[in-house]
């Protein structure tokens, strides 16, 4: 309790001098090269590729320059209490789960050979998200981690030796309602689990991935205050890893809100008693977000984008930016979800390759105007539709506005989308404004047709 009482009124006076985070700041030096070397993996995805989809994938990896994989988590337990175990398990705890396949297994042996070096996701629950540390799930599922992650090290080290590189505790620690006022607690469950990463084999770093966010908190001061708490109290170990998600992705935080979170991270860091190191979890992503009444006060704002997509490489490449002026290394969520042209447009990947060979400069050609728009008129309301725009690399999506204002998006990250979009408002007479966005952000001129 007292070191909670001490932190906070250290992060109160933090902000109002402005000697972190929350004021003003020059951005240093770059610690590392503006691109990633990391990619997570999610479980539920990679259980169904056969071994000549993981060596396609690994593959792709080791071009594109990944060097870590991080299995997300190889045990998930639903909101009723069932557990899906990715890995053959013989512990108590996952009698009678569900079994997924065996990714652990999967993954070591496709990354044999190469220089990738793999984290070994644990435990999550579904009801982390709702209930954090407000019961007593929290603490049960870091004991059964655990013992997990014993049974992992039991079975599976002596598989690939020189690929087992570490673990990764999947629980999002973060600094919203149900886990930032509980931090002490959320690192006690923590703690379980890094004294038996130690018991087991101390050479094999834990590496952790929590969040800020700017929803569902208490404010900057009970942040920072938080993140002492996390660093202060957490049993880090010489090398263990920290690698804080930028949260641009999933839309807790605003773009410009980086260069001061990355600041409070880098001071908060300092009060680890190891030698730890400070890594960035850049999101490629762009999720999408609906409308709420609450949205963009106490809940995050409703977004362009009605599906979860790729974001474009302006966005990205600003975020790995900044963290390059804080962090030892950069990965990201995720190159396997959101990268890999085995599962997306290569567009986005050739982007980024030409990015890094030409010296971390972003390609600024536009993509053509989408030519011979029209819009008919029916009962049915005003039907738009144009024909493809060209680019060096390729279209990310269509952007369509109704007299100036935003009407919605046209998707073309995944699979081609008809240009074609119904406004079931639109009357005769309205001005329809078509902009094609490419891979890297780059858009076109207009092309306006009449209603």
């Amino acid at each position: 309790m007292f070191s909670l009482i001490k932190n906070f009124f250290v992060a109160l006076m933090a902000v109002i001098t402005f000697s972190v985070p929350f004021g003003d700041v020059q951005m240093p030096e770059r610690k590392c090269a503006p691109e990633f070397s990391g990619t997570f993996l999610q479980s539920w995805m990679s259980s169904s590729w056969d071994e000549e989809r993981w060596k396609a994938e690994v593959e792709c990896m080791q071009r594109d320059g990944v060097e870590y994989l991080v299995l997300q988590d190889v045990a998930n337990m639903d909101a009723e209490g069932n557990w899906t175990v990715y890995y053959n398990s013989t512990i108590p705890a996952f009698d009678g789960a569900a079994f997924g396949g065996d990714v652990v297994g999967a993954a070591l042996n496709a990354c044999k050979g190469t220089d990738i070096r793999i984290f070994i996701g644990l435990a999550m629950f579904d009801s982390f998200w709702l209930v954090g540390n407000f019961t007593g799930e929290y603490k049960s599922v870091c004991e059964t981690t655990a013992d997990m992650l014993e049974d992992i090290y039991d079975n599976y080290y002596s598989v690939s030796p020189e690929n087992f590189y570490g673990w990764y505790f999947t629980p999002e620690i973060n600094n919203q309602i149900n886990c930032g006022p509980l931090m002490g607690k959320m690192v006690n469950g923590f703690n379980i689990v890094l004294d038996r990463a130690t018991e087991v084999d101390s050479s094999l770093p834990m590496m952790i991935s929590p969040y800020t966010a700017h929803y569902l908190d208490l404010g900057d001061v009970a942040t920072y205050s938080q993140w002492l708490t996390f660093f202060e109290c957490t049993a880090f170990r010489d090398g263990d890893i920290v690698a804080p998600q930028d949260a641009v992705g999933a839309d807790w935080v605003e773009e410009d809100d980086l260069v001061s979170i990355w600041e409070m991270y880098s001071a908060a860091s300092e009060k680890a008693d190891a030698d730890i190191k400070l890594w960035a979890n850049c999101e490629n992503f762009d999720i999408a977000t609906g409308p709420s009444f609450l949205g963009g006060t106490i809940l995050r704002p409703q977004t362009e984008n009605i599906e979860s997509v790729t974001a474009t490489l302006d966005r990205f490449v600003m975020q790995m930016d900044v963290a390059s002026r804080y962090c030892e290394n950069i990965i990201t969520f995720s190159y396997s979800h959101y990268y890999s042209p085995n599962l997306v447009k290569s567009m986005y990947i050739e982007t980024y390759r030409d990015y890094v060979e030409n010296g971390y400069v972003l390609e600024t050609e536009k993509p053509t105007a989408p030519a011979n728009a029209t819009a008919v008129s029916d009962e049915n309301g005003v039907t738009v539709s144009w024909e493809a725009s060209e680019d060096n690399f390729g279209i990310a999506y269509y952007r369509v506005c109704r007299n100036g204002e935003f009407l919605t998006r046209v998707e073309n990250y995944k699979w081609d989308y008809p240009l074609t979009v119904t406004d079931i408002n639109g009357v005769s007479g309205d001005t329809y404004t078509i902009t094609a966005v490419d891979a890297a952000g780059n858009q076109s001129v207009a092309e306006v047709t009449l209603g």
